[in-house]
């Protein structure tokens, strides 16, 4: 049976990791998804203390910025795109991309070189395991894996369905176990879901 930890973030400071998955030596993948540019920081602390094996962002790079509805907004979000690219491509991890709606894949493809982009979804092999990668739920729904990444909205939760594990970037940041399989669930620093719907400003 796969162990299930959700490790209480601190809402107002930093985000707080149990020693346990400090100390862990084991192949990591961390999965995020609609990431506005005030959790960079915080994701390059985490990608140094877990130093994961894999990375996984199922789109929505700059989510604040709401490219689809704003796009005079481009030249934010290349910025954007960029401090992100470089935080992912010096992690030393091997980094996976679902476009997500707010993304455009000329910047993307631009500032990540070395990056693994996915257009809809795609189902991968990783160590063994099979995972299902999307930014829509939809994407994840017409073909499902035995481990699911997405994100976009909360129509498809995080859960255990019929053998198979879903996993929504939305609603935690996920860092799984490659060989045990064991996965821990970290919740977002608290100005996440305020840029999300819009109550920061724009800009790096």
């Amino acid at each position: 049976m796969l162990s299930f930890k959700k490790l209480l973030g601190n809402k107002i400071k930093k985000l707080q990791i149990s020693s346990e998955l400090l100390k862990s030596e084991e192949k990591k993948l961390m999965h995020i998804s609609d990431t506005p540019l005030c959790f960079y920081s915080e994701l390059k602390r985490l990608i140094e203390w877990l130093k994961p094996a894999y990375i996984v962002h199922t789109g929505d790079f700059t989510d604040n910025i709401k490219l689809e509805f704003y796009p005079s907004l481009i030249h934010e979000h290349e910025k954007g795109v960029k401090a992100l690219s470089e935080i992912l491509e010096s992690s030393g991890a091997e980094v996976i991309l679902a476009l997500g709606n707010h993304d455009n894949i000329d910047i993307v493809n631009k500032h990540f070189v070395r990056s693994r982009i996915i257009m809809e979804a795609e189902t991968i092999n990783l160590e063994g395991l099979s995972f299902r990668i999307s930014h829509f739920p939809k994407g994840i729904q017409e073909n499902p894996s035995r481990y699911n990444l997405f994100g976009h909205d909360l129509t498809l939760k995080n859960g255990y369905i019929d053998g198979k594990l879903y996993f929504n970037g939305i609603t935690y940041i996920s860092i799984i176990g490659l060989k045990s399989e064991e996965y821990t669930t970290l919740y977002y620093p608290s100005c996440t879901d305020d840029a999300r719907l819009g109550r920061r400003k724009v800009g790096l």
